[in-house]
């Protein structure tokens, strides 16, 4: 289980995606607060606030919080500008190393934010493996890989959620969390959170979704990292790499199931968040 996730490491952050100056564009917006939740950045991909969802009792996700986005490595320095307008104070990078290597920009390493990552290599199945050893790969074959990756996930980025909801805990400023494409370990991560906050599964599940609208999914398969695979394989057998499934989300927390019985449990027993951590997560959090 050594090769990397196929899903992730061939996927560099994509293209620009707007070629004006960063905006908010009009995706989804809050219509008490006009707060919009996508921005359009133009080094930069992915990028949405997490704030506006109601949880079950009634309360909403405050906005200008967290924040979730691909690869922070391109952001051009109107991005950068951007950034630092929203009163950003971390970014908890989910990168592997090896992904990182791709920076052409590490602007974050050196900025005045409290930038995290770590070293580590992606596991999530043998997908890569099969890739090397030119075997043919139906969409059901990638969409497994996928699958299991979503499963490995939950203790494989046990380590960097932590620290994610540690700043959470303790810091007054927004937060930003990440990896290449901001969808996989990126839409666990922020489905945790959620979840912790109280949000519905089926809100979890729609904002997970967004994904498949936010990204220029033309630039990812245009991606250099993706152009050998592009060309060898169908478009229907490349897609389940690009997208987001709710069968995968469902299997990150199948197996979260099978493991701790629930994510409050999981919560507790890897992250170190507990009940009185939660209250305080949504004393912060919530409106």
């Amino acid at each position: 289980m050594k090769k990397a996730f196929l899903a992730l490491l061939l996927l560099s952050p994509a293209t620009a995606m707007a070629q004006g100056a960063p905006v908010a564009t009009a995706a989804a917006v809050d219509p008490a607060t006009t707060v919009t939740r996508e921005f359009a950045l133009k080094g930069g991909d992915n990028f949405r606030d997490v704030g506006g969802y109601r949880t079950a009792d009634g309360r909403k996700v405050m906005w200008g919080k967290l924040y979730r986005s691909a690869s922070v490595g391109r952001y051009t320095a109107e991005d950068q500008a951007l950034i630092r307008g929203l009163s950003v104070g971390s970014i908890i990078d989910l990168r592997s190393t090896r992904e990182r290597q791709a920076d052409k920009s590490p602007w974050m390493q050196g900025a005045d934010i409290g930038y995290w990552t770590r070293d580590y290599d992606l596991s999530g199945g043998n997908l890569g493996a099969l890739f090397a050893k030119g075997a043919k790969i139906d969409a059901a074959t990638m969409r497994g890989a996928m699958i299991d990756g979503y499963r490995a996930f939950p203790k494989e980025q046990a380590a960097s959620y932590r620290v994610l909801f540690d700043r959470l805990l303790h810091s007054d400023k927004a937060v930003i969390v990440n990896c290449t494409a901001g969808k996989d370990r990126t839409g666990l991560a922020t489905a945790l959170v959620l979840s912790a906050l109280g949000v519905p599964r089926d809100t979890i599940m729609r904002d997970y979704l967004l994904s498949n609208s936010a990204l220029d999914m033309d630039a990812l398969r245009a991606d250099a990292g993706l152009k050998a695979a592009a060309a060898a394989l169908p478009a229907d057998v490349i897609q389940p790499l690009l997208d987001v499934e709710p069968a995968y989300l469902d299997a990150a927390f199948d197996q979260i199931d099978k493991d701790y019985g629930s994510v409050e449990n999981y919560l507790k027993r890897e992250l170190g968040v507990d009940r009185a951590a939660i209250q305080h997560l949504r004393q912060r959090m919530l409106r």
